[in-house]
């Protein structure tokens, strides 16, 4: 529980950084303007350094929410 708490909170600052908007744990691609397909990717790549994992690339093309990359890096870390 406490490692999803971690993450959680790693994952809205990479939001922050690369995106520079606030996502809640309910927000979804194209819900802000600045979170399109291209934003998503940046915010995978992001993900693959900070948490030194890789996604698929069918990952890439399916991920589309916070709670979808919070629950794949989740799985990937342990």
């Amino acid at each position: 529980m406490k490692q999803i708490k971690f993450l959680n909170k790693e994952l809205k600052e990479i939001f922050k950084k690369e995106l520079k908007i606030k996502v809640k744990e309910n927000n979804k691609i194209y819900d802000f303007n600045r979170w399109d397909s291209l934003g998503n990717f940046n915010v995978l790549l992001a993900c693959e350094k900070k948490f030194n994992i890789k996604f698929s690339n069918q990952e890439f093309s399916s991920i589309s929410s916070f709670k979808e990359i919070l629950k794949v890096v989740e799985k990937k870390k342990i």
